[in-house]
């Protein structure tokens, strides 16, 4: 691990940031079972959290003064294990997946020192086959990973022995299991019978039999835009979901969700879909706005990235849930290897409790050498890791970084 002390705070501010706070208070919720009608399934209290932020606040914190520890894992290049394009990673205790949905449609399994272990599943017709990939899962126990391609839900233990294939009764594009008992889909334009009841999210039991449905599809005769995030996200044994366009966040649960937290950004934000608005005149107005961008929940602390046209960076927020305050970064670091903070196309991954995981195209790394070489607080061994047998068209390399605790 590259280890580094506290460095001072003095930085100019470059960026603008906004934050966010976790509540892991449990509250029981009575609902009938299988109702389809807008907000009936959703709880508000007052364990909701608004955030307000101004991106233009004096306050800022460099890179070295919240990330105290950066490390990095190389993943094995040979023929067996060509990743194109990553998709989505997961982590369990022993392993890394990684799905390349794009250009190998194939998930491969990586030891935690990056060696190649196995792939899940193969392309096919037959029993533990999938055609095209939009989804994986790990089951709350982390004993088995599932393959979601649309039409089936394939499970494997994790050392790729095929168990089942269980045939769901919706079409969704995106899912997520919760505690074994239930389970969470997404579909932008909706599930239901007629336009009006239409809606994004639904939830079902162990059986796959609906339980409820909620948030009004967006779509309409103009618009038909998704945000680019994976909507479902799974931290923990929790289930989360950003609604599409806003900067709400919910916690899903089996009879109801929760919205957790509100992010109040000053002139900025999504703006609302306006009647008759199309999606390019909708990207325009987005471009010039301060939005989110991915999120990623630890136990301690909440991570949240935005983006804005114009910015060269990714700015992000770290919430601490034990000083209860919001730590902007300014965007400025001493330590070069900083680089890899920006989470690309691919959503922030739980390494541990206090540790993000994101990955860096190996292109990304070599073009950082010179100056990565040429910074004194890199160890040389450390260095001669990385770049030992690395090209630009090797696997990913994936970055450690390690919350400070504050």
């Amino acid at each position: 691990m590259i280890n580094y002390k506290l460095f001072p705070d003095f930085f100019s501010f470059s960026g603008r940031i906004a934050s966010v706070i976790i509540l892991f208070i449990i509250i029981g919720c009575q609902t009938s079972p299988n109702k389809v009608s807008t907000g009936e399934h959703i709880v508000s209290d007052s364990t909701l959290i608004q955030i307000n932020v101004d991106p233009d606040g004096e306050e800022s914190y460099a890179f070295d003064s919240l990330i105290d520890d950066i490390s990095y894992i190389k993943l094995e290049t040979n023929d067996d294990c060509l990743i194109g394009n990553i998709h989505q990673i997961l982590c369990s205790k022993d392993y890394i997946f990684i799905m390349d949905v794009f250009v190998a449609n194939a998930v491969y399994c990586f030891d935690k020192q990056g060696h190649f272990v196995r792939r899940i599943g193969k392309i096919g017709q037959g029993p533990g086959e999938y055609t095209r990939l939009f989804k994986m899962c790990l089951t709350s126990d982390q004993k088995q990973i599932v393959l979601y391609d649309w039409k089936y839900l394939h499970y494997y233990d994790l050392n790729g022995k095929h168990i089942k294939d269980v045939t769901p009764d919706f079409d969704v594009y995106d899912i997520e299991l919760g505690n074994e008992d239930f389970l969470a889909g997404f579909r932008a334009s909706g599930i239901g019978d007629g336009d009006s009841q239409r809606r994004m999210l639904s939830v079902y039991d162990k059986d796959l039999k609906l339980i409820y449905r909620e948030f009004p599809t967006f779509y309409n005769k103009t618009f038909h835009l998704d945000d680019g995030m994976i909507p479902l996200r799974s931290f923990g044994n929790n289930i989360y979901i950003n609604k599409p366009w806003t900067h709400s966040i919910y916690r899903i649960e089996k009879e109801c969700c929760y919205e957790r937290y509100r992010i109040n950004i000053v002139n900025g934000g999504y703006p609302e879909i306006q009647d008759g608005m199309d999606g390019d005149t909708y990207l325009r107005i987005v471009g010039t706005k301060f939005c989110i961008r991915d999120y990623a929940i630890l136990k301690d602390y909440a991570l949240f990235y935005f983006s804005k046209n114009g910015v060269t960076w990714t700015p992000f927020v770290i919430y601490s849930h034990k000083t209860k305050k919001t730590y902007k970064c300014n965007g400025r670091y001493y330590n070069p290897l900083f680089f890899a903070h920006s989470p690309g196309n691919t959503p922030i991954v739980c390494y541990d409790k206090e540790t993000v995981l994101i990955p860096q195209s190996a292109s990304s790394v070599m073009r950082m050498k010179e100056q990565i070489y040429n910074s004194p607080l890199i160890n040389d061994s450390k260095l001669m890791q990385l770049y030992d047998g690395l090209t630009e068209d090797s696997n990913p390399v994936l970055f450690l970084l390690h919350i400070k605790s504050i």
